[in-house]
């Protein structure tokens, strides 16, 4: 049984899991788009508001300074009132470092001398910059600056400024500047935690209120389901009783057709027989006699032919096996061209005694759809029993059948069930289960199995 509680417990589950992730990096990255915008705000102030006033000093160290490589040995030192400037910058303020790249990416100047004299021309930022672009970057504590080659100890905003002598001027070199966000970071996580833990206790909720709704729908399901069961059982109880209350008057109207009406109509021939030689001499009568005897006789075979197919009196008598012996012989004298191979692995014992009527009758019928639907040359009946499954395999394969040998399972076909639609009902009725398939053209398979 499909275990609805606990799929949906689980696809539940993940999903609200996958939801807080998404939720957290959704977050996340709005955050450092905040970040990175307020960190670029506050740094561009601070480097125009340091650097207006030494303009001209810092336009003429880059003008000394444009045609330094990183092979120089010796290289300009800036202008007093710059580096004056820069200290301002870097007292009481969030600015922790400060480089001044030339037009060719070299750094003429780095508040950490290491870095002097290294060329950066390849660092987006300082492409972007000295295209006349401000850039930002967001490096995290403990990520690894390739382009400074050194691991960062604080959360740090870069934030690269082109450098000119007015707004139509073209670009003198690039002013970088390293920002301290370790506040902004740490409250952007604290945020970001206190987001996904409300999340998760909000969807935890509803996944709680909706576990409740799946288990009751679940619960109103299993009672449904239990109902039907109920119900079916009750109709297959049903079923079995009316198929042996009709089999019941089928064998007691057979008895009475055999017993009572044939006998009857055996009687009354006989008296007729026994007239007739007694009153031989009036050629009238006994010419009406003649005529009269073989109409009682074809009555009397009339009757018994009803009789039998009421209820085949040979099942209690004899057993099922023999009776299909008999129906598989008196078919094969109707339609000689047709051979019927029997394949039958029971013994009466093994069959069911409410089953034998029931499996009579599909053969009959099947035998009665091969004579009227089909030209096959061979019928094959199987009756056999795998475990607690007795399976009833009646196959009208033609002899030259290509497909004779094929066991491949196929699909059933609704329109032979239709076709076979008294079978159904019969294997239906008797708590079995019926399809009607067909392999090959002109080749049907149809397969009756029972529990026992």
């Amino acid at each position: 049984m499909f275990k609805l509680l606990r799929f949906y417990s689980i696809a539940s589950l993940v999903a609200i899991l996958a939801t807080a992730l998404l939720l957290g990096f959704f977050y996340r990255q709005v955050a450092i788009q905040g970040i990175i915008q307020l960190a670029e705000r506050n740094n561009l102030t601070l480097a125009r508001a340091a650097l207006n006033s030494v303009r001209p000093a810092l336009l003429e160290y880059l003008s000394s300074a444009a045609e330094v490589g990183t092979g120089d040995i010796g290289r300009p030192a800036p202008p007093p009132e710059l580096a004056m400037a820069i200290r301002t910058l870097m007292h009481d303020s969030t600015v922790v470092r400060i480089k001044i790249y030339n037009q060719q990416g070299v750094v003429a100047y780095s508040t950490k001398t290491a870095q002097i004299g290294r060329d950066q021309r390849n660092n987006p930022g300082f492409i972007s910059a000295i295209n006349g672009r401000v850039a930002d970057t967001l490096i995290y504590r403990d990520t690894f600056n390739s382009f400074d080659e050194d691991t960062e100890e604080d959360n740090l905003m870069q934030t690269y400024i082109p450098i000119r002598a007015s707004r139509t001027e073209p670009v003198l070199g690039v002013f970088e500047i390293y920002t301290d966000v370790n506040d902004l970071v740490h409250q952007n996580e604290r945020t970001e935690f206190i987001i996904i833990a409300g999340a998760l206790l909000i969807l935890m909720g509803l996944y709680a209120a909706l576990l409740l709704v799946v288990q009751r729908a679940r619960n109103i399901i299993e009672s449904q389901h239990q109902t039907i069961r109920e119900r079916t059982e009750t109709l297959e109880i049903l079923s079995a009783r009316m198929l042996k209350s009709e089999e019941s008057n089928k064998k007691k109207i057979a008895i009475e057709l055999h017993e009572g009406l044939a006998q009857t109509l055996s009687a009354v021939k006989l008296n007729l027989e026994n007239s007739q030689q007694k009153i031989d001499s009036d050629d009238t009568i006994g010419k009406s006699m003649a005529k009269i005897i073989p109409v009682l006789q074809s009555a009397i075979e009339d009757v018994r032919t009803i009789a039998t197919e009421l209820r085949p009196s040979s099942i209690d008598d004899l057993g099922l096996l023999p009776t299909i012996n008999s129906l598989c012989r008196n078919f094969q004298q109707r339609h000689p061209g047709t051979r019927i191979q029997q394949d039958i692995s029971l013994q009466e014992k093994d069959i069911p005694a409410p089953l034998k009527v029931i499996l009579y009758r599909i053969i009959m019928l099947a035998l009665d759809d091969v004579a009227l639907h089909t030209s096959s040359d061979r019928v094959v009946i199987a009756l056999y029993r795998d475990g607690e499954t007795l399976t009833l395999l009646i196959d009208d394969t033609p002899l030259a059948s290509p497909d004779m040998a094929s066991n491949t399972l196929v699909e059933v076909d609704p329109h032979l069930e239709s076709r076979f639609a008294k079978m159904l009902e019969l294997t239906t009725l008797s708590g079995g289960t019926f399809s009607a398939a067909r392999p090959a053209a002109g080749r049907n398979m149809l397969r009756a199995a029972w529990n026992v």
